[in-house]
């Protein structure tokens, strides 16, 4: 050891100390030396890549694993995919990617047109899980759908697992390396937003309390069932792993003087966790693994399965007699009744064994059961039986244990933190699960009525999960609840049936704005342990909190306030005749990219008056694999359309091109025999997603809701603004035929001063406040603003209105000014925004139209002496497929 330098850190995450000890004699002092640049040094995003490259030594036995990984992987992820491509057509590799898949269907959202290629990521990633988490000679890895893997590929995973030391990071390893492999669509489908480790902590902390912890100990210490702490939505495991270190790490834990084995018996006992993805799940039990190594596979209480139990038509989770029904990949069915799925989980791993293994059922299974009920576990044993024989018989064993764990966990939990789903309604696509959920959403008085397209998933979640599996007083009102939702839950419309039931159920709220997500989001208690409604924001001149951060390291970028300052709520002038519907419009939706924006236009090599266009690479799949499109359309099909990352404030600063089929005032009618359209026509009806609401055709996509064709011929003055984002900006666009984006709103106004007085309104810093505290869902404005903020249409006869009207005029004279040139017109729509805001503040308009609008709108206006936020964040770019 005396021949490795060493380094010791003393932080509080903030200020760092750091020492060395190098390499000495066997007879000198271990004095350590200063590292004088980091010592009593506050860190800094200037210097923390300094820190970086000082903690990256490799220092005794393995390299440590990095926070991404993902490279060492990438050989092992193409023979994977070369393995399975050769074996796919095998009857048990037909049946466990069948399994994979109903699992998926459950959650609402199963791949589509790239089903093999996440059949094998699933495959890698769950396999990673366990072998990075495994204890020596703790068996072959490949059990349930995984098993097709072969002994090569497995021990390709084994070569890149080995050669490093993964038991030292902490947090969730598997988050990094599911993020870089599972598509962005994949996760969005599935509402899947991470908690960053510092809120799971901090929950935690306060959720599961030391009376509830003592009180379980008691009852183990008496023989008695302990009641546990459940995420029903537990993804990769971050809330399941902080809730086990608190247990571990309480004082009533430490006071007992258990032996460690004992106390991961407890901590394995009382934490428990259902997920509907298998790959999470798999994550989940990998890192409850790691902070219990002596716990075997029998002792870790995480399944797979769907913790809502909605009864589904063909493939049924759960049955209406509390029976569980199941479904081959090939349409086969089987019962199993529900008092034998809830008894020994060895009882129901020996009647799966021995009818996988086509023999008789052990006559000692179901002895206790009375006529028909042992007949029907008998009929259940021969279907399985059956199945085995004609499926393959590798899977079910690992399968149905998964199932019937939701089942088993009902009325076991005293304590549940999760992280639901942020799933609206319109984003389901499997038509069985959009059904179920609207259906029980009706049934438990959650459903709006209508359409309701935006109604959450994670209100059902909130609603109905206490309700099943909290144990006795608790699950009648004695236990705590608390739900890391998106702010929309404290204030949105979709939201209202839910808080109007709930009622005085919540007991306190925490506003924690856009420090764990990058959107608003919120913690809501339930349950009489509850917490105040309060705010946590970011301190002054603080970096936001990472993911990884402990709480003790985010507490000290972040600061608790009181509840935000609530504007009072009143109706603007700018809505419709009837008084009810602002006037504010949404663009169209010009996507996918790869298919309608333009990346070049060319002289055409075709007819007179064509172009030659390609496309724009789109970002997310299916589109993005899909590349870019290239052909010829006439030149009078190149329309210049706005997006939210042309605008700057007062400034439509860029256009993007885009071909639209356009002639006159509508469609070309010629469009259908031009090649590069329909191209473009056949990739859209062949990747399009098949959700009820989604368009057929790509002219349908284009024009949905008729959001293009009412913009042809378009006239007047209008002002647009982004749709969403961390600050509004808005600017005048005049009727030049320029078509204007679905990532922006506009509002057509009766002249050039109504324009720039509405301009100056919506750009004000005063006014940034209210108007975000007008957002809804996320980080969208959309038409909110104008039914809480009482904008006032323009009064050419107000002074006042006259003045923020001319004001206007020059803060436009200054952005152009500022964004002038080829450098300005290349630069990313965040620094734009910062050299306009930073041109306006030199120039003195910005201040002159905050206190026009505080004289406008005082009592929505920033307080007095109160300097206004800044608006050069990060603000969102032109979005896109």
């Amino acid at each position: 050891i005396r021949e490795k330098n060493w380094i010791g850190i003393a932080t509080d995450g903030r200020v760092w100390y750091a020492w060395e000890w190098q390499p000495r004699p066997s007879d000198a002092g271990d004095a350590p030396s200063r590292i004088g640049a980091w010592h009593g040094t506050e860190l800094t995003r200037s210097n923390i890549g300094r820190l970086a490259v000082l903690l990256d030594r490799v220092t005794v036995g393995k390299e440590w694993a990095s926070a991404d990984m993902s490279h060492v992987f990438e050989d092992a992820r193409a023979a994977l995919d070369r393995s399975f491509r050769r074996r796919r057509a095998l009857r048990e590799v037909r049946t466990q990617q069948g399994l994979w898949l109903e699992q998926l269907k459950g959650g609402g959202n199963a791949p589509d047109g790239d089903r093999d290629d996440m059949f094998v990521l699933h495959s890698m990633l769950i396999l990673i899980a366990r072998m990075i988490s495994a204890r020596p000679g703790n068996g072959d890895p490949r059990y349930g759908f995984v098993q097709w893997v072969g002994d090569a590929e497995l021990r390709m995973l084994e070569d890149a697992i080995g050669g490093y030391n993964w038991s030292q990071q902490a947090g969730d390893v598997m988050r990094s390396l599911y993020r870089h492999f599972i598509p962005a669509h994949h996760r969005r489908v599935y509402g899947e937003y991470y908690t960053p480790d510092w809120l799971a902590e901090l929950v935690c902390s306060k959720v599961i309390d030391d009376a509830f912890i003592g009180e379980q100990i008691r009852r183990l210490d008496a023989g008695e069932a302990a009641e546990g702490v459940l995420d029903p939505c537990c993804g990769s495991g971050t809330f399941l792993y902080h809730a086990a270190r608190r247990i571990a790490g309480s004082r009533p834990v430490r006071e007992s003087y258990l032996e460690k084995d004992a106390v991961a018996r407890l901590v394995c006992g009382m934490v428990r966790g259902i997920e509907i993805h298998p790959v999470a799940v798999e994550m989940a039990r990998a890192n409850m693994r790691r902070i219990a190594p002596g716990a075997s596979e029998a002792d870790i209480i995480v399944y797979q399965g769907d913790s809502l139990m909605t009864p589904r038509q063909e493939a049924s989770l759960f049955g209406q007699n509390g029976d569980l029904p199941l479904t081959s990949p090939k349409g086969s069915h089987l019962i199993l009744p529900g008092w034998f799925v809830r008894s020994d989980a060895g009882n129901v791993a020996r009647f799966v064994r021995s009818a996988c293994d086509d023999t008789d059922m052990p006559p000692s299974l179901g002895a206790g059961a009375e006529g028909r009920g042992r007949e029907d576990l008998l009929r259940a044993h021969a279907q399985l039986r059956e199945i085995a024989r004609a499926e393959a018989n590798g899977v079910w064993l690992w399968y149905i244990l998964n199932q019937a764990g939701p089942m088993r966990l009902r009325g076991t939990v005293g304590r549940i933190v999760s992280n639901p789903p942020w799933v609206s309604y319109d984003k389901i696509q499997d038509p069985d699960r959009k059904r179920e959920i609207r259906e029980m959403a009706g049934q438990r008085g959650l459903w709006a009525g209508g359409r309701n397209t935006k109604f959450d998933m994670a209100a059902l979640f909130v609603d109905r999960c206490p309700e099943l599996y909290m144990a006795g007083n608790a699950g009648r009102g004695g236990g705590v609840s608390c739900w890391v939702l998106p702010r929309s839950a404290m204030e949105a419309d979709t939201w209202e049936r839910f808080r109007q039931k709930a009622g005085k159920g919540i007991t306190g709220t925490w506003d924690i704005g856009t420090l764990a997500f990058g959107t608003a989001s919120c913690v809501m208690f339930f349950g009489p342990a509850g917490q105040r409604d309060r705010r946590l924001a970011k301190r002054p001149g603080a970096s936001p909190p990472r993911e990884g951060d402990s709480w003790a390291m985010a507490s000290a970028w972040t600061e608790w306030a009181g509840p935000e300052r609530r504007f009072p709520a009143a109706k603007s002038e700018w809505l419709d005749a009837g008084g009810r519907n602002p006037v504010a419009r949404k663009g169209a939706t010009i996507i996918p990219h790869c298919l309608v924006w333009a990346s070049s236009v060319s002289s055409g090599g075709g007819a007179r008056g064509t172009v030659h266009v390609a496309t724009k690479r789109a970002r997310w799949r299916p589109w993005r694999d899909l590349g870019v499109l290239e052909g010829d359309v006439p030149a009078g099909w190149i329309r210049e359309c706005v997006a939210a990352g042309d605008l700057v404030p007062y400034l439509v600063r860029t256009s993007t091109r885009c071909i639209l089929p356009l002639k006159g005032g509508g469609w070309d009618p010629g469009r259908g025999a031009n090649g590069f359209w329909r191209a473009a026509s056949d990739l859209y009806e062949a990747h399009r997603g098949r959700g009820e609401s989604t368009p057929r055709t790509l002219d349908a996509n284009i024009d949905y809701n008729g959001k293009l064709s009412s913009q042809l011929g378009r006239a007047g003055e209008h002002v647009a603004y982004n749709k969403a984002g961390s600050a509004l900006y808005a600017a005048r666009v005049p009727d030049d035929g320029r078509i204007l984006h679905d990532t922006v709103y506009y509002v057509k106004c009766r002249s050039r001063a109504e324009a720039r007085f509405l301009a100056a309104v919506l750009n004000s810093s005063a006014l940034l406040p209210a108007l975000l505290q007008t957002r809804r869902n996320g980080m969208d404005f959309a038409a909110h603003p104008w039914k809480v903020i009482p904008i006032p249409r323009y009064d050419g006869s107000s002074p006042l209105h006259r003045r923020l009207s001319r004001l206007a005029g020059r803060a436009e004279r200054a952005a152009a000014k500022a964004c002038a040139g080829a450098e300005m017109e290349a630069a990313a729509p965040a620094r734009a925004r910062r050299t306009v805001a930073e041109a306006l503040l030199k120039d003195g308009v910005s201040g002159e139209i905050d206190e026009a609008c505080a004289e406008l709108l005082p009592d929505h206006a920033a307080p007095a002496g109160r300097a206004p936020p800044k608006r050069a964040g990060k603000g969102r770019g032109k979005g896109g497929a």
